[in-house]
């Protein structure tokens, strides 16, 4: 169940805190959105709470500052994961929306920098690096914070992660799959069989054989999970 994907889910007291614009969104009181969650769980639901993390354009409207810029300066719509104040509001979504509504899981999704991170680093794009950190190294502390505290109040914690991740490389948007792994809970991976270049498992036309792709792709999860 969404909590947050752009508009939120409920009228969070914590979006209020942190962008009015992401308050003025939400869908429903808090009222109707328990109403819908305790039905799920009365039925004995397993229920995931997903938050999309740092591809927030509504928060980016009230904090320009803790968004990339671009080389004029201006602020663009993505979040930069580097942001403390981001980590903070997301992290205190969740714990706000697992008090209120009892999640089993809260499911980070967009826990990363933009796909086009690789181009924007080379073109001078001002990711708002105040830490001098890796990018890679930011998911994984941003995971940490974010486990830490969601632990605590009984819930477990996933990240969606694309199939990248299971390559030898940290990717330009920070995925790697074993820095991820030994924070989180669950993955929820992303092996999309059009994302695989041509020659993959064998393949001219990857995506042509999903099957085989993604049984290739398992094997080298596998292999990422072993460290």
């Amino acid at each position: 169940v969404d909590i947050k994907d752009g508009a939120l889910g409920y009228e969070s007291d914590v979006a209020k805190e942190y962008s009015q614009t992401s308050f003025e969104s939400s869908q429903n009181t808090k009222e109707e959105y328990k109403n819908v969650i305790k039905k799920l769980k009365d039925e004995d639901f397993y229920v995931i709470g997903r938050i999309v993390t740092f591809n927030d354009e509504l928060f980016a409207v009230d904090n320009p500052n803790d968004c990339i810029k671009d080389t004029s300066g201006k602020a663009t719509k993505w979040v930069s994961a580097y942001s403390r104040r981001a980590w903070e509001y997301n992290v205190k979504l969740a714990i706000e929306s697992v008090e209120l509504f009892g999640f089993n899981e809260i499911q980070f999704d967009y826990v990363r920098f933009p796909e086009a991170s690789y181009s924007w680093s080379k073109n001078g794009y001002d990711f708002r690096n105040n830490y001098k950190e890796e990018k890679g190294q930011t998911i994984q502390n941003f995971l940490f914070y974010a486990a830490d505290q969601i632990h605590e109040h009984g819930a477990y914690i996933s990240a969606d992660v694309f199939g990248e991740s299971t390559s030898t490389y940290v990717a330009a948007y920070g995925h790697y799959w074993p820095a991820i792994s030994n924070v989180v809970d669950v993955i929820s991976a992303m092996p999309y069989p059009d994302l695989f270049a041509k020659g993959y498992a064998g393949f001219e036309i990857p995506w042509e054989h999903p099957y085989e792709v993604v049984k290739k792709w398992s094997e080298s999860a596998v292999e990422r999970q072993k460290e």
